[in-house]
């Protein structure tokens, strides 16, 4: 008998994990049919997506508002498709906004909610939780102290380990410094909106590395359909070099200048020490300041409780203050170690491999 699951994942992270776990689902029941929102990697699972996860993959208040319409059609059409496909189980994956709100419909119309990755609501208040708690009736997290936190809310969670550590890129132990290339890895965002912002600033400030430090050269991985732009905005530094495969970039590199996102934990992975930053418009800015309470952006400095890595948010990012933190922290041997040391610490914090499958297991209890 068919089994009709409804999943949606509105981010290329999302995209990557949720497509790891469907395999695994079929792997236990090969009779599911798949019908939601996502990329490319879960389209190949199986997948019949209502929207190109592009168009859905926007961060900010503003940036959002700017596509309401589209989002309001977007959800419309999911709610047809809940109803005429009786969809037996909905398995939202982060991406709050729009998630929540449709988990809500799912269990008020009988669906089965299993949310997988729960989305990162001790950052932004107790309201969100609130709503997550009338709208699943599974909660699968992937970092240890989330359990807790959700718990406290009478919401029914478990840990099942970070998807991340399923990937095999993953398993070799980082390099140390001396078997790293003389490479800076600079990764700006795969959105196109985090790319418009974020470009100047990181050309600003690997021109300010090349002053000091002319033998550096600089690493990037990017979006395939984006390439051609970004080797035109770089176009007159000949040692600008593209990786296809940001993880391998990562391992081999001295350090790193990463936007805020999951790319911090990968880093962490690799072992790489780096420089966060994040510059959004300002209204988005001025409205997400007013509502996260955590004092930290990257995910390594949250699950340490202090300053690991240095953060440049807003008008703290200036390319002179990063570029000569970037050349301190790979001249300073013992500084070099200590801040990878702890990196390498967050492997142990987020559990073991098998998360996709643990998280499989428990959703087709629901099937």
């Amino acid at each position: 008998m068919i089994k009709k699951v409804f999943i949606s994942a509105g981010e290329q992270s999302g995209d990557l994990h949720a497509s790891k776990m469907m395999r695994q689902m079929k792997s236990i029941n090969n009779s599911i049919q798949f019908f939601g929102i996502g990329g490319e990697l879960m389209q190949k699972e199986g997948l019949n997506s209502l929207a190109d996860i592009k168009e859905i993959s926007v961060v900010g208040f503003w940036e959002v508002a700017k596509k309401i319409l589209f989002f309001k059609n977007l959800f419309k059409k999911c709610k047809e498709v809940l109803l005429k496909e009786n969809i037996q189980l909905f398995i939202p994956v982060d991406y709050p906004g729009f998630n929540i709100k449709l988990a809500g419909f799912s269990k008020s119309n009988g669906v089965k909610v299993v949310y997988y990755i729960a989305p990162q609501l001790w950052a932004w208040g107790k309201n969100r939780a609130i709503k997550l708690k009338e709208s699943v009736d599974k909660l699968l997290v992937v970092f240890p102290f989330e359990v807790d936190y959700f718990k406290s809310f009478n919401i029914d969670a478990i840990f099942v380990g970070h998807p991340l550590l399923d990937n095999p890129e993953f398993q070799n132990a980082p390099l140390p410094f001396e078997k790293r290339q003389n490479m800076i890895a600079i990764l700006p965002g795969s959105r196109p909106q985090e790319l418009k912002r974020h470009l100047p600033i990181v050309r600003k400030i690997s021109s300010e590395i090349k002053k000091r430090k002319p033998e550096i050269k600089f690493g990037t991985s990017l979006p395939e359909n984006l390439e051609i732009n970004i080797k035109n905005n770089f176009n007159e530094l000949n040692d600008w070099e593209y990786f296809p495969n940001s993880i391998e970039l990562m391992q081999n590199s001295i350090a790193g200048i990463i936007k805020a996102g999951t790319t911090n934990l990968e880093a962490a992975l690799c072992g790489l020490p780096f420089a966060l930053f994040y510059q959004t418009s300002f209204i988005s800015y001025f409205l997400g300041k007013k509502l996260i309470n955590l004092p930290y952006l990257s995910i390594v400095n949250i699950l340490h409780q202090e300053r690991i890595i240095e953060e440049y948010i807003q008008s703290d990012i200036n390319p002179v203050k990063i570029a000569g933190h970037i050349i301190n922290l790979i001249e300073s041997k013992e500084k070099y170690n200590l801040i990878q040391n702890k990196l390498i610490q967050i492997r142990q914090m987020i559990g073991e491999q098998g998360a996709s499958r643990k998280a499989a297991e428990i959703i087709m209890e629901y099937l």
